[in-house]
């Protein structure tokens, strides 16, 4: 007997809604496969990241990977929950087979959004992978340069040592570039691409500045030791016209001329005694501090450099004397060429200005040398001329008249 049409109509809508939940199922299958291959791409960069970089950009993407990967994962547990709770291999009833296609077709929506999200992750960060990834190729030469530069370091510091030189600085630089190496050797994931590329740099430098200063150490050798010997002659010399003494010449002095010519050599025996002592004791020091149990080099540069001003001022108190008195004699037995020369310095000068525009300035300065030369000549009215004040003002004029010549110039030019 035939079934009636009723039940027909019922089957129909069932294997409608089971078939429908079925394809909605197979897409959902589809997003499920298209949103795990999406995760393990993601994944994929993340592990890298994790690999080489434990600096801040590895630190922004995964705060950024966690809401999204956690969404990701959500969607997928809420499918597979519906997918052991419907079974649509079996034969569902109307009612289980319609909530099944909604609920997958809901499932597919929602991965297929989950993949869309984790796609514009990867492009969002994509320049952040890049960067990572360039950076990590420039991280191997970088590495290999700095244990290069270690290595020839310590092969420079091994070749003082052989000569007997003491390289206490680059002895000290080695130990910085090889305490830096030691954050290039533990690697990005350790410390952080940006700290391990800045070490590299920093473990070259202190390893160059290490070997510079090692091949450096003769030569200062050399300059420290060749400075003593001529300090010692200088000192020699400046000690035996000391011994010489003085105060024949104080004596011509103050017999001679006015008491402004000679008063400020008054004590110049003591204070030359002072001084030599001072560069005595100086350069025995320098000469400790450049020994081969020591080697302090630059103390000894700074032990030889102040027994050079200490000898200055010795030879200014010794030599003081003899060369003012050279000067007052010169003087006194020509004033006129002295004058003279100053006068040729002051006519140079407006001769220059003569020649061109005449600016108001060089010739208000011009007016006043002149003056200052008329003032120097009445100078030499008085019973006992001070000629050591004579002098300087004649020098005077001459060292301001080349200056005015070379302003002229100068300002022609603009």
């Amino acid at each position: 007997m035939a079934d009636s049409p009723a039940p027909r109509w019922w089957r129909r809508r069932r294997d409608l809604a089971l078939a429908a939940a079925r394809s909605a199922q197979g897409r959902a299958a589809i997003a499920l496969l298209t949103l795990d291959n999406a995760q393990r791409s993601a994944f994929s960069h993340l592990d890298f990241l994790a690999n080489v970089d434990a600096g801040p950009i590895a630190e922004r993407v995964r705060t950024a990977w966690a809401p999204v990967s956690a969404a990701a994962d959500g969607t997928i547990h809420a499918y597979l929950a519906d997918l052991e709770r419907w079974d649509v291999t079996t034969d569902l009833e109307l009612e289980q087979a319609s909530a099944a296609a909604t609920a997958f077709e809901a499932h597919v929506a929602a991965m297929q959004a989950a993949t869309a999200h984790i796609a514009a992750f990867s492009e969002r960060f994509t320049p952040d992978f890049v960067s990572v990834t360039r950076t990590l190729e420039q991280l191997v030469p970088r590495r290999v340069a700095a244990e290069q530069a270690v290595q020839e370091a310590q092969a420079a510091l091994a070749r003082a040592q052989e000569q007997g030189l003491q390289a206490r600085r680059a002895h000290r630089l080695l130990e910085r570039a090889v305490e830096l190496l030691q954050v290039v050797q533990a690697g990005p994931v350790q410390r952080g691409m940006e700290r391990v590329l800045t070490a590299c740099g920093d473990t070259v430098a202190a390893a160059h500045e290490a070997v510079h200063d090692v091949d450096q150490l003769p030569g200062l050798q050399r300059r420290v030791l060749t400075s003593v010997t001529s300090l010692r002659t200088r000192l020699a010399a400046v000690e035996w016209r000391a011994e010489q003494g003085s105060a024949e010449v104080m004596r011509q002095l103050r017999v001679g001329y006015v008491e402004a010519c000679w008063q400020d050599l008054e004590g110049g025996a003591r204070q030359a005694s002072v001084a030599l002592d001072l560069a005595r004791y100086e350069l025995d020091a320098a000469v400790r501090a450049a020994s081969d149990a020591e080697q302090r080099w630059d103390d000894a540069l700074a032990g030889l450099a102040r027994t050079r001003a200490a000898l200055g001022e010795a030879e200014e108190h010794v030599d003081g004397p003899r060369d003012r008195l050279a000067l007052l004699q010169a003087v006194s037995a020509d004033p006129a060429a002295v004058h003279a020369r100053a006068r040729f310095a002051v006519r140079d000068a407006q001769k220059l200005l003569m020649a061109g525009p005449v600016d108001a300035r060089h010739a208000q300065l011009l007016d006043s040398l002149a003056a200052r030369l008329e003032d120097a000549e009445k100078m030499l009215d008085r019973r006992h001329p001070d000629w050591l004040d004579y002098a300087h003002t004649l020098d005077a004029i001459v060292d301001e008249a080349r200056g005015l010549v070379v302003d002229i110039r100068a300002s022609r030019v603009r």
